[in-house]
């Protein structure tokens, strides 16, 4: 059929302009075309009859149409809901039916249930559908759910079985008659433009069971058109948009602890250095410093364009620790907290060990003049004076302390 002429057109290029008509909702304008263009091939001794210059999108009675909710259910599937419909003529089969002797043959016609697998269409309004459909077709197309036959048409007995008694003669035929080609194109591009127009008419007028995408047209079968009907509402739209916001913050875009080059809106947890190793004094002095007073002001400093730290009034605080010297340990306490110190456990000291212990944590283990020690006996050989045994455990656990602090990194906790 490529060589024959319609309206100046190719076959193929006629059939995509009336298509176009179609996807861009104006059916009515498509069908008065082809009307036209029927003209001289309908009519008392005509290819065709008369009445295809008559038939209005009216005539066409689609049945089942309530049924059509149940017929959804028992497609849908968890997590993937039947959203997007097709109704179009179909493929009868291999066995070509016959028109009775009347000349009727009732059109077959496919319902087929699509979802989100084949196209977004819970996303997506009648304009979106546009985006599914290409040159040679559609991006859903062949990727249906489920296709049977709840939605029937009545109304064009006659029409289909003129076109179906053509077609057999055409290809009875070893040289088809140009007028019958043209004269069987243009009839069922016009039964399928009056498809989509009453499908579009029974919407508007008694809607759809549930928010659905619904295309209309011929599905595998001459002309082959395929045109969006109706897209999602807009109650369903903001309620898919606001379902899929959801399933991206909770597994897409998880919320960062830490701010990152992309995501600087975001607040940044404070990070403290828990491990210095080999500080210099300076550095030191500076943390020390720092550490003492964390008053953070919102004014930035001007020439640096840093924030500004400001080191609060400790009036009750001992004086900055020292700068350690070589091979020194330094602890740095907690500012404004009282902790413990490990020699409170000990009880009650007398001045030289007390001064003893003093020179040993300020790294000056000097000896101190000790107090001589009484006179041996038996019962103190075999038991020593209170005050030996006492300065024997502290010993011990002066040893293991120190033990446990000889590595040489120097740790400030704060």
């Amino acid at each position: 059929m490529s060589s024959i002429v319609i309206d100046g057109l190719s076959e193929e290029d006629f059939r995509r302009s009336i298509q176009n008509r179609l996807r861009e909702g104006k059916a009515g304008l498509a069908i008065a075309r082809l009307r036209g263009l029927l003209a001289p091939y309908a009519g008392a001794g005509g290819i065709l009859p008369e009445r295809f210059l008559t038939v209005e999108a009216a005539d066409l009675v689609l049945t089942g149409w309530d049924a059509l909710g149940d017929a959804i259910g028992r497609h849908d599937r968890p997590g993937r809901p039947v959203n997007a419909v097709s109704i179009a003529f179909g493929w009868p089969g291999e066995d070509m039916p016959e028109p009775n002797p009347q000349g009727c043959l009732r059109p077959c016609i496919e319902t087929s249930y699509f979802n989100d697998d084949a196209f977004p269409f819970s996303l997506s309004r009648r304009d979106d559908l546009l985006d599914g459909y290409s040159f040679d077709g559609c991006t859903w197309s062949g990727e249906p759910e489920a296709t049977d036959t709840a939605i029937a048409l009545d109304g064009i007995d006659d029409l289909n079985g003129a076109l179906a008694g053509l077609e057999a003669r055409l290809l009875a035929s070893d040289e088809p008659d140009e007028a019958g080609l043209r004269a069987g194109s243009l009839g069922a591009c016009l039964l399928s433009a009056l498809l989509v127009k009453a499908v579009t008419d029974r919407i508007e007028r008694d809607g759809l069971p549930r928010s659905l995408c619904v295309t209309a047209g011929s599905s595998g079968v001459y002309p082959y058109f395929d045109a969006p009907l109706a897209g999602m509402s807009e109650e369903a739209l903001k309620a898919a948009a606001a379902l899929d916001e959801v399933v991206l913050a909770a597994h897409e875009v998880p919320v960062p602890r830490y701010s990152s080059l992309l995501l600087t809106g975001i607040p940044r947890a404070k990070k403290r250095a828990v491990l210095v190793l080999e500080e210099s004094a300076d550095e030191l002095a500076k943390r020390l410093t720092g550490l003492r007073g964390l008053h953070h002001t919102d004014r930035e400093d001007g020439a640096t364009g840093h924030q500004a730290v400001f080191a609060a009034a400790a009036p009750e605080e001992p004086d900055p620790v020292p700068a350690p010297a070589d091979g020194e340990l330094l602890l740095a306490k907690k500012p404004a907290k009282l902790s413990a110190d490990f020699r409170d456990i000990l009880g009650r000291r007398d001045p030289a060990l007390q001064q003893r212990l003093d020179n040993l944590l300020a790294g000056n283990p000097a000896p101190v003049a000790e107090t001589p020690a009484p006179d041996a006996s038996p019962a103190a050989a075999i038991e020593p004076p209170p005050i030996e045994r006492r300065r024997g455990r502290l010993w011990a656990r002066v040893k293991r302390w120190l033990g446990r602090i000889a590595p040489r990194t120097r740790r400030l906790r704060y």
